[in-house]
């Protein structure tokens, strides 16, 4: 059964690649966030652009370019007004640099994600 429109090997293979091409930084980074729970190193964007301040959808991203993978982290509960806990996070796979910068630079991330990123491999985070 296809995982966001791949097949699982095609899934596999994306995920392989990127491990083996990750830079140093992120790979070090990954480890602290996967070890450690510390993902700052790994999501350098904190916060991220929102239309919504009150309820922002995307708490923080990172990228790296030498494997192109992007790094999101989703806002998760919230605690008090306007307060969110962090929430799930996700890995893009195949995401260029001009895409990072754009998704950087959006009014609305969220929107991005579903019109661009969820068109891409992608995977939830273990991190």
């Amino acid at each position: 059964m296809p995982l966001h429109g791949f097949t699982p090997e095609e899934m596999r293979e994306y995920i392989l690649q990127s491990r083996e091409s990750l830079g140093p930084r992120k790979t070090q980074a990954l480890l602290r966030a996967f070890h450690l729970q510390d993902d700052q190193m790994l999501l350098t964007e904190r916060p991220t652009n929102t239309s919504n301040p009150p309820r922002p959808r995307t708490m923080a991203a990172g990228y790296d370019y030498k494997s192109r993978t992007m790094f999101v982290r989703f806002r998760g509960e919230r605690v008090a007004r306007g307060i969110y806990q962090d929430g799930a996070s996700y890995e893009y796979y195949n995401v260029t640099r001009r895409e990072w910068d754009r998704f950087r630079n959006a009014h609305s991330p969220g929107r991005m994600i579903n019109t661009v990123f969820n068109h891409k491999p992608y995977t939830r985070g273990t991190w």
